[in-house]
């Protein structure tokens, strides 16, 4: 039998900017990160050096995200990109979108197109709904970012965590990637109890995600 191939998800640093109030890095009471957290950038060269056997073959994508940290922040992040190329055809990133320029989005979709899928992690149509849950980031650079990666040729999805407070704009924000440009938008129910949706919208709410989802 055909043996399956992999994905592999690097987490290569715990540093984040936000202070999102479920993520489990950050301290519910004061929106800072944990006691427990030692924020740390994953070295490049051990990276280099652990995957370099790595039988592209074997492996359906490479993602960049993890669990305590935005991959963005790490100072190296061009150079994983273009490492995990030699083992991985598709390479995905997960992003709050405000961190690094619009330069490097451009750079970055010029260099490797839909090869390079990079997803947006923006929670609102609007800076102050946005804050709400993904509370310090830079919600105009975010969608300036997101629109630059998509006008440049990257394949671009936004992912639009749904709240009590921002279930309401899910036809306005499907309007909007379009116009953007976005290849997709995905539309995901939060379950976590800061922000849970009321359970009598429940069910309006699920038909604008089945809706809207593309």
């Amino acid at each position: 039998m055909e043996n399956l191939k992999k994905s592999i998800d690097f987490a290569i640093t715990s540093y984040c900017q936000a202070k999102c109030r479920s993520c489990i890095r950050t301290n519910k009471d004061t929106g800072e990160a944990e006691d427990w957290l030692t924020p740390r950038h994953q070295p490049y060269d051990l990276f280099e050096k652990y995957t370099a056997e790595i039988d592209k073959s074997t492996v359906s994508f490479v993602k960049f995200c993890g669990q305590t940290g935005d991959p963005m922040m790490h100072p190296q992040i061009s150079n994983f990109v273009d490492h995990a190329f030699n083992f991985a055809d598709d390479v995905q990133i997960n992003t709050n979108g405000g961190l690094r320029s619009t330069d490097w989005y451009q750079e970055m979709a010029e260099r490797y197109g839909k090869k390079l899928t990079i997803t947006f992690g923006i929670d609102g149509i609007d800076a102050e709904t946005n804050w709400k849950y993904r509370e310090n980031v830079n919600f105009e650079r975010a969608m300036e970012n997101m629109k630059t990666y998509a006008n440049s040729g990257g394949r671009t999805v936004w992912h639009f965590l749904v709240f009590d407070w921002n279930w309401h704009q899910i036809p306005n924000a499907s309007l909007m990637s379009k116009e953007i440009g976005v290849d997709k938008i995905e539309f995901k129910l939060n379950t976590a109890t800061y922000g849970l949706l009321n359970p009598k919208k429940n069910e309006r709410v699920n038909e604008l995600i089945c809706r809207y989802n593309t």
